[in-house]
């Protein structure tokens, strides 16, 4: 329980994850109301003006959990400080991915309801806001392996919005396999997305556990 509110403590008076909150939740509004105007008009940007911006908002997420855990690696090397605390590794990534679920929770729903539009039924809210926090958490491990947040998150973003769109480009079956497919369908990339993400923290985990500090 201690080492779980030292964590809590940890993201919650990190500014650059408020920051990035912050950005993520205004680029979101902006990118439903630009959407919806457009479907008013009779002009439609894509087929789902509601889950539409989360496509290019997830990276906001991304982002969020490569600061979250790639900070512990520069700001002053805080992780050998945590493995004083908590030496029982993965017990400690453990934690980790835990606090930082639930602080996203609630970032990731009011991301997904600022792109619902008035009245809609918004029945793909919950997957949504669980696609978003798995997309922190992956984004997370990740950057527990790279240990470096500008690597990280050219990784993230490269194989999001390059490598994957590509691949759809060039073969459609692709889509299925791929962290991101619930950003377009979230009902039919619900498994895609929970297996990368267990898989790279899984990878994080141990990564952690075998290497020093």
């Amino acid at each position: 329980m201690n080492t779980a509110r030292a964590e809590l403590r940890k993201l919650l008076t990190l500014p650059s994850l408020r920051r990035t909150a912050l950005l993520t939740c205004a680029a979101n509004l902006l990118l439903a109301y630009a959407y919806a105007a457009a479907e008013s008009r009779g002009e439609p940007l894509g087929d789902d003006a509601a889950l539409a911006p989360l496509g290019y908002t997830q990276a906001g997420f991304l982002v969020l959990g490569v600061l979250a855990a790639a900070s512990e690696y520069q700001e002053g090397d805080q992780i050998r400080t945590t493995l004083l605390a908590m030496p029982r590794r993965l017990p400690l990534q453990a934690v980790k991915a835990a606090v930082l679920a639930v602080v996203t929770l609630p970032v990731a729903a009011v991301t997904v309801a600022t792109s619902t539009p008035a009245g809609g039924a918004g029945t793909w809210m919950p997957a949504a806001t669980a696609y978003l926090t798995l997309t922190t958490l992956l984004g997370a491990a990740v950057a527990s392996v790279v240990r470096r947040s500008v690597p990280a998150v050219v990784l993230l973003l490269g194989l999001y919005f390059i490598a994957g769109p590509l691949l759809r480009a060039r073969t459609a079956t692709s889509a299925a396999y791929l962290p991101d497919t619930a950003a377009l369908d979230p009902s039919r990339g619900a498994a895609a997305t929970i297996t990368w993400t267990l898989a790279a923290l899984t990878l994080a985990a141990v990564t952690l556990h075998r290497r020093d500090a």
